[in-house]
């Protein structure tokens, strides 16, 4: 009696499976978790962003400005998944100055919580420009998806910018033309203060010059 075509699919498909990496294999185990977060970030971009905290050394300090529900924080924490690195992710989780005024906290809690990134994933309830103020700590990628006003955008990536450690990964979300402020600051700013300057989407990143580090695809 042949094997039933159920069973046929199911070994075609761990056949398949074997053929990936370890990273690419624990992306596909965690992705529909992570899509299953409220947000704006679309699937490539969601696994850029895995890719890219997979890819710093143990212990990388992560800093994300703008997390709302958390979609992006918990693809960034999927790739900090036991090596010691940390993600601090700073909001004033209520809307922000282009969203409707909301309380986003509770969500952002529960779901890092449910998808098990509690022990990495540290929020900063404020404004990032304000936080920028008292920031001591290295940073090995810095994302940045907070406001999209022009002088805003500009103030966050000022504010941190001088703690990225040579070499370091930085990122911004909503470098389109639908978002004036963010195109304009990546254009005229930004990208003329990075190397190895890329696109996944709407994600524009490159890295602080003064090392050859490995590049981000």
């Amino acid at each position: 009696m042949g094997t039933p075509l159920t069973a046929r699919v199911r070994l075609k498909l761990n056949r398949i499976t074997r053929g990936f990496s370890a990273d690419e294999r624990e992306w596909r185990r965690i992705w529909p978790l992570l899509d299953s977060i409220e947000g704006w970030l679309t699937a490539a971009e969601a696994k850029w962003l895995f890719d890219a905290a997979r890819s710093l050394p143990t212990g990388a300090i992560i800093v994300e400005i703008g997390s709302f529900k958390g979609r992006s924080t918990c693809c960034l924490a999927a790739g900090c998944r036991g090596n010691g690195k940390r993600i601090f992710a700073v909001d004033t989780f209520d809307g922000g100055s282009d969203l409707p005024r909301a309380n986003s906290f509770p969500d952002f809690s529960e779901n890092v919580e449910r998808c098990g990134f509690s022990s990495c994933i540290e929020p900063v309830i404020g404004l990032s420009t304000e936080v920028a103020k008292t920031w001591n700590k290295p940073i090995h990628l810095l994302f940045i998806d907070g406001s999209h006003f022009y002088e805003e955008v500009l103030g966050d990536f000022n504010g941190f910018f001088p703690h990225v450690v040579r070499g370091g990964i930085v990122a911004f979300h909503d470098v389109a033309e639908t978002k004036p402020g963010v195109f304009r600051a990546w254009n005229q700013n930004f990208k003329n203060q990075l190397t190895a300057i890329g696109h996944c989407e709407s994600l524009g990143y490159g890295r602080k010059p003064g090392s050859n580090g490995e590049s981000v695809q």
